[in-house]
């Protein structure tokens, strides 16, 4: 990865812990809308993807709600739990969430395969069809972790839906990485992952955990790579699904 991107990190990294910092000190309040992304990025001086990345780390944590055409609210101020993983500040973070998203996802989507109902496929089906559509680079980012977080939603354990769901500002933040620096348009980039999540899904409709389990490792390590720009070589790399029978020891 260029050093740009170690950069953009750093800045989205300031311009949250100033945000946060005004939340607390109580300069916003429970209710209050916040700037637009316009008015932050002049603030801050820095550009409106940065101030985005901010927000949506604090949208994860619970902080701020933020909806389209109305921008940005406080929900949760004065030293308001964080509920999600630290940010990511540089690449060696940005590694450590692809490997740690390695060990979750792949397992999720062999236990979706195994256990996923009727009306958990039609979730993710949908999630799934609408990379067909023209997509901006932030409704891009938006359906791609849709279509995971639907992946984790059917497993029947909440904690991989809860854990998928804390590392929402780390896994948007690479995509939008991706999507700033990469040479590949966005809508190429769209039918590239369009493809990766039809294996994802094919396998998990025919019920085969292990070829769920390698449709998602393909697709994760290849967006790692879209990332980052290089491949990571794995210290230790488990093959295959948990296996889940009363037999195993």
């Amino acid at each position: 990865m260029s050093a740009p991107n170690d950069e953009r990190i750093k800045l989205s990294k300031r311009v949250y812990d100033g945000l946060r910092r005004q939340i607390d000190e109580g300069e916003w309040r429970e209710g209050t809308r916040m700037p637009t992304e316009t008015e932050l990025a002049a603030s801050f001086g820095v550009s409106r993807p940065v101030v985005r990345e901010a927000l949506v780390q604090l949208r994860s944590e619970g902080i701020i709600d933020s909806r389209r055409g109305s921008g940005s609210v406080v929900i949760a101020a004065n030293g308001a739990p964080r509920r999600s993983y630290s940010p990511i500040e540089n690449v060696a973070d940005l590694i450590s969430a692809f490997e740690f998203r390695l060990t979750i996802e792949c397992d999720a989507a062999a236990f979706t395969a195994l256990r996923g109902k009727s009306q958990d496929l039609a979730q993710i089906i949908s999630a799934h069809e609408k990379f067909k559509s023209d997509l901006s680079e932030s409704d891009f980012g938006d359906l791609d972790l849709a279509f995971h977080i639907a992946i984790a939603k059917c497993t029947g354990n909440k904690l991989f839906e809860a854990t998928l769901s804390m590392l929402n500002p780390q896994i948007l933040l690479g995509m939008r990485l991706v999507g700033e620096f990469s040479l590949i348009g966005s809508s190429t980039r769209a039918q590239t992952v369009y493809r990766e999540h039809a294996l994802i899904v094919d396998a998990i409709k025919s019920g085969d955990a292990q070829a769920a389990f390698d449709a998602m490792r393909s697709h994760l390590l290849q967006s790692r790579h879209r990332i980052l720009g290089f491949d990571v070589p794995p210290n230790w790399q488990r093959l295959g699904p948990v296996n889940t029978s009363s037999s195993a020891s």
